[in-house]
Parts: structure tokens; C-alpha cells; sequence
């Protein structure tokens, strides 16, 4: 599981092979064997020894700041599988596998979008009205973006994130409308949040960067080395990119919440400029982030947590990195939830 640290002066050190988390006169010990990363924010202090026995067992330390971003890691620092998945990876930057590699992601983004869309009219009988022109929008541009793919990524770089850009207003202007009157917002705000939804939405994604950025390392892929977010960001290119087709677990808890009421004001500090998250929202926001994460759902024929799902994706493209000019290419991203 993933455990996270919300509490402003939580100590965590280790007892007797044990995680041990004290706030106040509270003390809560948790074996390290039931604990795949562990997610640290606010005021909360780490002992040298507890950082030990989290290495031992492969736990990666994520601290994150006030908006859910991860800022940094402590983890083992032996690299995933072999360092030619790395060379491919660079070689393929600006080749027609990395443009394919690019039209898969954000198509599977859109796909995403355009299936929950069609969910969620489905589930509201007499407003197909209000679905209509945002799903043919994303449908188009999904059509688009597959014309895009003429072997060179440089030049398609700016349309496709012109047509992903489009298409992402007409699926979050359609998203708005479904909330109740006072959360509906504009369109997206990331840094800072301009309304509640969207610090939740961005609490929402730093969570999902971790699980990225893990998943993309485990799999002897480099972080920093994306295809469509370029390494000119001096980001973690990679992460931006491979997050995209899973940016809906994240999509569809926030909305659950404000459509289902379990949002309140007071989860929200207010200023001229910014929402952001408070001690008493984030709890809320993140349980919900992690129970859907670990929802069993069916992946090439079983039954996998949707958090487990980002990791065999990763392992994917790496195959497909790894595969031999004229063999056949490995599949990937056949995520067929909705």
C-alpha cells in the first residue's frame, strides 16, 4: 500500500523491524513488508533509521509539497533492467517509434475522456444534449491526431498538443457542468489552482507523477527522457508524457466526489489568487485517490488494481523500446475499462 503522511508533526522512525509514525502522544507501527511507497507532506520529520529500513525493503519515500506535487525521492538506487532500454529511449526521441509511441499515449488519453463522457450520459438519461458536441470534439481530434503521424516528431510536436489542448477544454467544460453550480469553474488551472476542483484534480495527479515516475525507473526507463514533453523543460519529460492515459483514475475521482457531495468548503483555503487543499481536505482527497487506485479491474484477462496497471504499461514500452527493427511490436496501453 501507499502510506501517506498529512499531519503536520508526525515523527516517523523505525521500531523493532517497524515503521513507527508518533503525533503527540499517538504511536501507530506498520510492518515494512505491507508498504510499497511512502508519501510525506507538510511539517512531518523522518528518523535516519526509519529512511534504512524503507530502502531495505525496496519502499521509495516521496515528499511532496502543499499541491500534491512530488518534490523529491529517497528510494534504493539501483536502476531497473539493463542501460540499453536507455539508449533506445534517446535514440528514439525524435524517430517514427517515438512519434508512435507519442500518437498511442495521447490517443489513449482521449479514448479515456471520450469513453467516460459517454458513461456518465449514459448514467444522466435526457441531458445527451450537453455530451453531444464535447464527445464529437474529442472524437475529432482523436481522428486528427492519428493523421499527425508522418514519421517525424519535431514537426508534430506543437499539433498534437494543439489538438489534445482543444480537445481537453471541451471534455473539462463538459466535466464543469455536471458539479454542482457553485464548483463549476472555468477550465483547467494548475499552478495555482484557481477553484476547488482543480486543486483537487492536481492533489490528484501528484499522486499519480509518484506512481508514474516509479513505474517508469522499475522499468529501466529514464524519467527525463520524454517524446512529447521535450527534455528542454529540464523535467521529467518521460513522466509528463506516460501519465497522460492514466490522468482519468485521477479524473474520475475528483468528479465521484464533487458529484457524489462528499466535498465540502471547508476542505479549501480561499485567497485572491489560489484554492489550494487543507488538513482537513486532503485526507479525504487521497483516501478517495487510493481506494480507486486499488479497484480490481479487468487488464488482459484478470483481474489487476488500476495502480498496478501503470507499472506493466511501463515494463510495456520498454519492451517495445527493446524490440528489434522489422520484429512485430509489442502491444500496449489496452486499457478497456469503461
Amino acid at each position: 500500500m501507499q502510506l501517506f503522511i498529512n499531519t503536520p508533526g508526525t515523527f516517523i522512525t523505525q521500531k523493532d523491524e517497524c515503521l513507527r509514525l508518533k503525533q503527540k502522544e499517538k504511536v501507530f507501527d506498520i510492518s515494512p513488508l505491507k508498504v510499497e511507497s511512502l508519501v510525506i507532506s507538510n511539517q512531518a520529520m523522518i528518523s535516519t533509521q526509519a529512511v534504512a529500513l524503507a530502502l531495505e525493503h525496496n519502499i521509495d519515500i516521496i515528499f511532496m509539497d502543499s499541491y500534491g506535487n512530488p518534490v523529491g525521492r529517497v528510494w534504493f538506487s539501483k536502476m531497473g533492467s539493463t542501460v540499453l532500454i536507455r539508449r533506445r529511449q534517446l535514440e528514439a526521441m525524435d524517430s517514427p517509434l517515438g512519434l508512435q509511441l507519442v500518437i498511442d499515449m495521447v490517443n489513449q488519453k482521449l479514448t479515456n475522456q471520450n469513453r467516460f463522457l459517454k458513461k456518465l450520459m449514459h448514467a444522466r438519461p435526457g441531458r445527451e444534449e450537453h455530451f453531444a458536441t464535447p464527445i464529437q470534439n474529442i472524437e475529432k481530434a482523436g481522428v486528427d491526431i492519428t493523421l499527425c503521424n508522418d514519421g517525424k516528431l519535431e514537426s508534430a510536436r506543437n499539433r498534437l498538443m494543439g489538438l489534445e489542448g482543444a480537445a481537453g477544454r471541451s471534455y473539462f467544460q463538459c466535466l464543469s457542468k455536471l458539479l454542482p453550480e457553485k464548483y463549476q469553474f472555468q477550465g483547467r488551472s494548475r499552478m495555482p489552482a484557481k477553484d476547488p476542483f482543480n486543486a483537487s484534480l492536481n492533489y490528484c495527479y501528484g499522486i499519480l507523477y509518484s506512481l508514474v515516475e516509479k513505474a517508469c525507473i522499475l522499468s529501466g526507463l529514464d524519467p527525463y527522457v520524454g517524446f512529447l514533453h521535450t527534455d528542454n523543460y529540464n523535467k521529467k519529460s518521460l513522466v509528463f508524457d506516460l501519465i497522460e492515459p492514466f490522468r482519468i483514475y485521477g479524473d474520475e475521482t475528483v468528479l465521484y466526489l464533487f458529484t457524489g457531495k462528499k466535498i465540502k468548503d471547508e476542505f479549501f483555503d480561499f485567497s485572491d489568487q489560489a484554492v489550494s487543499l487543507n488538513q482537513k481536505g486532503k485526507p479525504v482527497v487521497v483516501e478517495a485517490m487510493n481506494r480507486h487506485l486499488d479497484e480490481s479491474i479487468r487488464y488482459r484477462r484478470r483481474n489487476v488494481k488500476r495502480r498496478y496497471i501503470v507499472q506493466h504499461e511501463a515494463h510495456r514500452m520498454a519492451n517495445i523500446l527493446l524490440a528489434d527493427a522489422g520484429t512485430k511490436r509489442p502491444d500496449w496501453l489496452e486499457i478497456k475499462e469503461f
